[in-house]
């Protein structure tokens, strides 16, 4: 599950209360240079690696100072980046679509993790196809990852959300609706995915076939990337760091990151299994270079014709305009 963790509905406004809070008070003194680089993310197993770098000391270790503030709440967190209280956002493609990346004024710049398995769709018995849900009943949460996927797809079958029967739902709500017998197909997430067998359903399609479709990028405001570069580019290079540790201790990683993201290690282990943690050269085939674009701009190109055709998205916008490739190129020395 990605962004809608236990008790979010009744913390909402303790939350944002609290990130308002936290934002000012790292930002209340100080000049710009001086200020830790203050990114924002909810509570999900895939920005593990951020929280790896900051406890082991990567980020401190290539001379950047980052704050990495926990806030489940998307509309007050892109308001803080569209006022200058947040440096960065971490968090997935489809969001930063959702948004509006450069109305933000916004750029990725890493990607930090795939979904290979997380999000998926699952359907009765009887539909074995994605051309069978035609005509049916699908739970799905507009705006939402489970919602992206969808849309993609619907469109690689050649069909829209105009062949199915469209029932909204918070995409935790449509997984539990499908396991209680109340629907027939649900764009949902784990544990959904894996109770859909119990009530004789099935995955019909997951985030696994899809590679770099779902993703969770790093995002920093423009002018913080223009006027910071080595900040960012350490900030990336921090990132690799904690990668590399990872990919050579995993165990003592692992528990060091589930520690941090306040989860237990059965919690974090359930989720790991539907992810990927994003290497330098996936970074490189993801985010691209100056010359050659990465799968971001066309994962991005079609997520802004899908949200704009479903009346998500007011004003539309290039693909580059949400990627900045050059702070991966100076973290990887090139």
């Amino acid at each position: 599950m990605r962004s809608h963790t236990t008790g979010e509905f009744w913390m909402r406004k303790r939350i944002v209360a609290a990130m308002v809070a936290l934002i000012t008070c790292c930002s209340a003194s100080g000049s710009a240079a001086e200020k830790p680089l203050t990114v924002a993310m909810t509570t999900w197993v895939g920005y593990g690696l951020l929280h790896l770098a900051r406890e082991k000391g990567f980020f401190a270790k290539n001379k950047v100072d980052v704050s990495l503030v926990t806030v489940q709440d998307k509309p007050a967190t892109a308001a803080a980046i569209a006022t200058g209280r947040l440096d960065g956002w971490s968090t997935t493609v489809d969001t930063f679509i959702f948004y509006n990346a450069r109305k933000l004024g916004i750029k990725q710049v890493l990607a930090v993790d795939f979904s290979k398995g997380g999000e998926g769709i699952v359907a009765d018995a009887g539909i074995k196809t994605i051309d069978d849900l035609r005509g049916h009943t699908i739970g799905a949460e507009e705006g939402s990852s489970t919602y992206f996927f969808l849309l993609n797809v619907l469109a690689d079958s050649n069909m829209s959300l105009g062949d199915v029967n469209l029932k909204p739902m918070r995409a935790g709500d449509a997984g539990a609706a499908f396991a209680a017998g109340r629907l027939e197909a649900a764009a949902t997430w784990d544990p959904w995915l894996s109770k859909a067998a119990e009530r004789g359903g099935h995955i019909l399609i997951s985030s696994a076939n899809k590679p770099g479709l779902i993703a969770d990028t790093v995002a920093f405001r423009e002018e913080v990337i223009a006027s910071r570069p080595n900040d960012i580019a350490n900030f990336i290079a921090a990132y690799f760091e904690a990668y590399d540790y990872w990919a050579a201790s995993p165990k003592d990683a692992n528990a060091i990151m589930a520690q941090s993201l306040g989860v237990s290690i059965d919690e974090f282990m359930a989720s790991l299994k539907g992810l990927e943690f994003v290497s330098r050269e996936a970074n490189e085939q993801y985010i691209g270079t100056k010359f050659v674009p990465g799968q971001i701009n066309e994962v991005t190109t079609r997520g802004i014709a899908f949200y704009a055709k479903a009346g998500l998205l007011k004003e539309g916008f290039d693909a580059p305009d949400a990627v900045d490739p050059a702070p991966l190129a100076s973290a990887l020395g090139k």
